[in-house]
């Protein structure tokens, strides 16, 4: 479902995919502080998930979260020193921590209605980089990286993180679906 639905908007786009796609903030971050990326970091380590500064990184990567060693990579070189752009890529990089967290599955694994609230969600631009960027056994994970880091508020992200990867982690189907909000029509 998640496939047709990005290359019914890949098709919309008239050809787009062949231009580069650059990941990029929404219009107006999540309003985030150096005390929510503070508390993210070491909710994190609470988690054995080192954050680890680079100055050296590629033009184009921010971050990077390798479950192998449990170490989250931030790129200070290649994003702009504002906490809303740290707190962006953090977030984004812990959604992969929690998806690790529940067996490597998708937070809304087994949520199709989820799933496409999410992807209904998501900016056009932010679906073509998706499809563009990542083979589709990984489009899962980065759409609701994405949209948690794009839409989430500093202290749902920690609630989620603690929900998903906490001693008492509830079924899957308890985890997005708060954050979204009731359906339309309920």
């Amino acid at each position: 479902m998640l496939l047709r639905a990005l290359l019914a908007v890949a098709l919309s786009a008239g050809g787009a995919l062949a231009a580069p796609l650059e990941a990029s903030l929404p219009d107006s971050p999540v309003p985030a502080s150096w005390g929510d990326v503070r508390r993210l970091e070491q909710a994190l380590a609470r988690r054995q998930v080192a954050v680890v500064y680079s100055d050296r990184c590629p033009k184009g990567l921010e971050g990077m979260y390798d479950h192998r060693v449990s170490r989250l990579l931030m790129c200070r070189n290649t994003m702009p020193n504002q906490p809303e752009s740290h707190w962006n890529t953090l977030a984004h990089e812990a959604v992969h921590v929690m998806q690790i967290c529940r067996q490597a599955a998708p937070l809304s694994s087994g949520q199709e209605q989820i799933q496409a609230r999410l992807l209904a969600a998501m900016a056009p631009r932010e679906k073509l980089h998706i499809l563009a960027a990542y083979p589709p056994e990984q489009r899962l994970y980065e759409l609701e990286a994405r949209w948690v880091a794009n839409t989430v508020a500093p202290p749902a992200v920690l609630e989620l993180l603690e929900r998903s990867c906490g001693p008492v982690r509830p079924d899957t189907s308890q985890l997005l679906a708060p954050l979204l909000g009731p359906v339309s029509g309920s």
